[in-house]
């Protein structure tokens, strides 16, 4: 076990080194717009000293390389996604005499009981266009009409000894400008004056901000809109920008695909008959906490034997069974990007020869799927739509299914014993970029999903006895490259000789 951490933090920690790289090299490969390249401009982007409300590359050396704002990304991209976002709306309307005021708030603290906080979790949108990790903050970005440049703005809750000495460390208003590299930053108690001001002083204007944004920050808006402004909404814009890693990003979610698969590989290495799923759930959080995640992605589902063909089993607390399989499906979340696995093995280390055809079927499946996104780049209801073809077609092959049935009725059978999609986007968000839609042919340099499933109920007379109280899921994250398909998570294993070679072989 000591051995297996030690390699697990080894590598993890080789990957992160790997990302951080040199900053000035890191800003000439991803800049995508010509800023002045001198000094001056330069040092425009540097991280300030002191203690922020956040980590920096100066109070945690461990966690962030040296210049940059979060782990791999810099002040510059932050800089230039805001730069984008601008570009694009601004496109959108094709009128230059109107102005823009973009608002994006972040995520507010949410309470599970009077004075008791959940772990906060900033908002995808907001974190991905300034790296903030600060609760009830506000980005404001105004273009004025007939001209290319825009102003940024951050307001943030400015220091306060007293809240401080409760909630910890701000980075208030002097720093944030610097930290964030932004033009202006105020504390949030300004935001309504200011944002009636600059509305005022901008007709006509299209003020945009998520529709979803929270109830006070659309109280504060409403005034604007009833006074004349255009709305809009710019969330499509940036699920369309997110979609797209950028190299830093690309290098993330290999950090946390990377934990999550290794976890993942622990939670089958101490699986053994009597154990608990709860147990599993344990070693899993253990697991990717211990190798760099701040903590678990989603709930994870640990399911054994019948348990398993409920999709969103998470109650995680019944014991395993040696004639059993376990479905696990879990995933890490590191700086905001997250892993999304799916792994199903034996309890006792030792497939039944019907689990292993099933168990087999599911992979073959999947791994052709991996390939018909290589090969043909499908749109995912496209590959949806594959994944029911073949699942079908190895169904009747293994007399699972009738071979007398063929097309939509096939396609219906296979659906109905697997029911969920078998891809969706990922990134910052797990179900990553939802306005992006699932008939889109995917392009380079997303991340996605492929996870194929099977799910037998015990009480289906239509599927012979053998194969009845079985649900096996085989998910992995893939990158859509240039050329072939990188799977993110090739380090999970899943073939099936190599599951019941780590099975059981570990003890906590």
């Amino acid at each position: 076990m000591h051995n297996f951490r030690k390699t697990l933090f080894n590598t993890v920690s080789k990957s992160r080194r790997k990302v951080c790289g040199k900053p000035e090299q890191i800003i000439r490969r991803m800049s995508v717009i010509d800023y002045p390249s001198d000094e001056k401009m330069l040092s425009k982007f540097q991280i300030p000293k002191g203690i922020m409300g956040q980590p920096t590359c100066h109070t945690h050396p461990h966690l962030i390389e040296p210049d940059f704002l979060t782990c791999g990304i810099t002040q510059m991209e932050y800089r230039e996604r805001r730069e984008t976002l601008v570009q694009k709306l601004a496109a959108e309307v094709h009128n230059e005499h109107q102005s823009h005021i973009i608002v994006i708030p972040a995520a507010s603290k949410q309470y599970m009981s009077d004075k008791i906080p959940y772990v906060f979790r900033q908002n995808s949108d907001f974190f991905y266009l300034t790296g903030c990790l600060e609760a009830s903050a506000i980005l404001v970005m105004v273009k004025p009409a007939q001209t290319s440049h825009f102003k940024s703005i951050l307001f943030v809750h400015d220091k306060d000894e007293h809240a401080e000495l409760w909630e910890g460390p701000r980075t208030g208003c002097h720093a944030a400008a610097r930290l964030f590299a932004v033009d202006e930053a105020r504390p949030i108690g300004n935001f309504p004056s200011y944002l009636s001001q600059v509305a005022s002083s901008t007709r006509p204007s299209i003020l945009w901000s998520p529709r979803d944004a929270n109830r006070e920050v659309n109280d504060l808006l409403a005034p604007v809109w009833q006074a004349g402004a255009a709305s809009g909404d710019p969330q499509k814009a940036l699920h369309v920008m997110r979609s797209i890693k950028s190299p830093a990003e690309k290098e993330l979610m290999k950090e946390t695909c990377y934990i999550g698969s290794q976890a993942i590989n622990m939670a089958m290495a101490v699986t053994k008959p009597g154990v608990s799923e709860h147990y599993l759930t344990a070693v899993l959080d253990y697991s990717a906490r211990a190798s760099g995640a701040e903590h678990p992605a989603f709930p994870p589902v640990v399911a054994g034997g019948a348990r398993a063909t409920h999709i969103h089993y998470v109650t995680n607390n019944q014991l395993l069974n040696a004639d059993e399989m376990v479905l696990v499906d879990s995933g890490s979340q590191r700086w905001l990007y997250n892993s999304d696995i799916s792994r199903t093995w034996p309890v006792s280390g030792k497939f039944t020869k019907h689990q292993r055809i099933l168990y087999e079927l599911i992979l073959n499946v999947q791994k052709r799927l991996i390939q018909i996104l290589g090969e043909h780049r499908p749109a995912l209801d496209q590959l949806f739509d594959s994944m029911c073809r073949l699942l079908g077609k190895h169904l009747q092959q293994e007399g699972i299914l009738p071979r007398n049935i063929d097309g939509n009725d096939l396609v219906g059978k296979a659906y109905r014993l697997c029911p969920h999609h078998v891809s969706h986007y990922l990134g910052i968000d797990v179900h990553d970029t939802p306005l992006v839609r699932r008939h889109m042919p995917v392009k380079t340099d997303m991340v996605v999903t492929v996870e194929p499933g099977i799910y037998i109920r015990p009480d289906d007379t239509s599927v012979p006895p053998e194969f009845r109280g079985i649900g096996i899921r085989i998910e992995d994250d893939v990158l859509i490259t240039d050329g072939e398909p990188l799977v993110l998570t090739a380090s999970c294993v899943k073939e099936p000789d190599d599951v019941e070679a780590v099975v059981g072989k570990h003890s906590l």
